[in-house]
């Protein structure tokens, strides 16, 4: 090979190497640019995953307390039946002692 052909050759491997090197640095200039998107885009998508699984819970406690609630009202309700009942009964047995009485002092 021939110094020409040598520094032929050389010339093409460097420009080959500053091309190489320019599109390296474009590619770390472009990495760096695409760094706070990638970081919004995996916030945004951990914040959606945070906010479904908060709905979930949510819902689920809800859920949980509607069904104590209803327990809580029918309970509730069967103990003001009982309460009214002894009370109609203790009414009933008052007002008959009541007439009883009064039917004694008449007589």
């Amino acid at each position: 090979m021939s110094r020409t052909d040598l520094l032929e050759k050389i010339k093409h491997a460097e420009a080959s190497a500053s091309t190489e090197v320019v599109k390296a640095e474009q590619e770390q200039i472009s990495a760096n640019n695409r760094i706070p998107l990638d970081r919004e885009e995996l916030i945004s998508k951990e914040r959606e995953l945070a906010d479904k699984k908060s709905k979930k819970e949510i819902n689920e406690a809800m859920e949980e307390i509607n069904g104590q609630k209803t327990e809580i009202l029918k309970k509730g309700k069967k103990d003001n039946l009982r309460m009214k009942s002894k009370g109609e009964d203790r009414i009933d047995k008052a007002s008959q002692k009541f007439v009883d009485t009064f039917l004694e002092s008449l007589a």
